[in-house]
């Protein structure tokens, strides 16, 4: 029997225990069925971490009218095999649906612009495009964009990223989204962004500037480098937590990498990993700091500290 079907059963026996009717009978079958093996504990224990981890998202997606009595639970094992993929939390279907262009997770994507202008499109984002006479507006509906603006000074390009705008004065930049929050960060010549109600910022080359509705920070100094780096698919990281190293990670690459304890997410990690190299990444932070990798199935991985040797 493979990892995804002992995970899809696992999945529905937990609904199944779940259920308003579930009886006695059910629960002897479920310790049956959970002592046949080393295989059906590592499967439950997989579908109660992923369970744990997508809470709040579940949450959030709870429907309003009065949940009705369940019978049949094939569904529920389904919609939990989708979320162990990646689907729910990993696929923005109204974004897309409103773009012209979107990108899955893992992709990116170079779009040219009738004008010439070029935008390249990081992993999980969506824009969409209006050029006309007397504008270019890109609408950043989510994710990260690097924009290669072509020269027109009859015709502004603009960037607009929930509240947040980004007016073009000059040519390589990238603006990226994640809910309403926005990042600027400018590789060459000059961008202003505004946001409404709160003031502007012009950009210098290696300058950055965070934006939210009704705040705009101050203009801070980046790496372009390391930055920048997604679009040769490989990510820097300098002394940073692996708590943060770990979320950056879980933006590329499909299903979801945990970490077991915050004495973990703590640990300083550096060096420069190839996006499309997953068991290279983490095997050098399995050796670089201590840690046991375990792999539930393609979708769900645990990193946790390492058992000493005796």
């Amino acid at each position: 029997m493979t990892d995804d079907e002992l995970f899809a059963q696992a999945s529905a026996w937990h609904f199944r225990l779940q259920a308003e009717d579930a009886s006695d009978e059910d629960r002897l079958g479920f310790e049956a069925w959970l002592a046949q093996g080393d295989a059906q504990a590592h499967a439950w224990d997989e579908a109660q971490l992923l369970l744990a981890a997508l809470q709040p998202a579940a949450r959030r997606m709870q429907p309003q009218a009065p949940p009705r009595r369940r019978r049949t639970l094939p569904w529920a094992a389904a919609a939990l095999l989708l979320l162990a993929l990646g689907v729910v939390w990993q696929t923005p279907w109204s974004d897309r649906l409103r773009a012209d262009h979107y990108t899955a997770v893992g992709e990116s994507e170079v779009i040219e612009l009738a004008d010439g202008s070029r935008i390249e499109l990081n992993t999980d984002a969506a824009v969409r495009v209006e050029l006309t006479d007397n504008e270019r507006r890109v609408h950043l509906l989510r994710g990260e964009a690097w924009f290669e603006v072509a020269h027109n000074a009859n015709r502004p390009f603009v960037v607009q990223s929930g509240h947040t705008r980004v007016r073009v004065l000059g040519t390589r930049f990238s603006v990226s989204r994640l809910g309403e929050h926005t990042r600027v960060q400018l590789a060459e010549g000059r961008v202003e962004t505004m946001v409404e109600g709160s003031g502007k910022a012009i950009l210098a080359p290696g300058e950055a500037v965070e934006a939210a509705p009704g705040y705009l920070s101050a203009v801070q100094t980046f790496e372009p480098a390391a930055a920048f780096a997604w679009r040769q698919r490989q990510l820097v990281f300098r002394q940073q937590p692996l708590g943060e190293v770990v979320a950056e990670l879980n933006r590329y690459w499909p299903g979801y990498v945990l970490i077991s304890d915050s004495t973990l997410e703590r640990k300083a990690v550096s060096g420069v990993f190839e996006i499309d190299k997953p068991e290279a990444v983490l095997r050098a932070l399995q050796l670089t700091l201590g840690l046991r990798v375990d792999r539930y199935s393609p979708y769900l991985t645990l990193l946790r500290e390492a058992a000493p040797q005796p």
